[in-house]
């Protein structure tokens, strides 16, 4: 994929994640930043390794074990930081995505 057009699905992503958290939480400010960057970088990392993201998808038992504690971990996370405001929630789930991608990128340029 074109560096400029996974650039412009990241930001498109990024800004509309941002506006639907702005109506649905009503609040304005800097945490709305953070889900337009979190999630532009996310989708921009995703999109450059996609295949290595189809490839590591559940390989074993021990990768959906660690998926699911993973997974449960994340939400008890996200769930908590929801009940402090829906734009700081959306940003934590969105870190955990984002260290999820990188980990997939590091693995995508260590196999060249």
């Amino acid at each position: 994929m074109r560096r400029s057009v996974r650039y412009g699905i990241a930001a498109a992503v990024g800004v509309g994640l941002a506006a639907l958290v702005a109506v649905v939480s009503g609040s304005l400010g800097l945490p709305l930043l953070s889900v337009a960057v979190v999630y532009g970088a996310t989708t921009a990392v995703v999109l450059a390794h996609r295949e290595t993201w189809g490839r590591l998808n559940g390989r074993t038992t021990q990768s959906r074990t660690l998926g699911a504690v993973s997974g449960g971990v994340g939400a008890f996370a996200g769930s908590t930081l929801l009940q402090v405001s829906v734009p700081v929630g959306v940003t934590g789930i969105g870190l955990m995505l984002f260290g999820m991608a990188v980990t997939v990128a590091d693995v995508s340029t260590l196999d060249g």
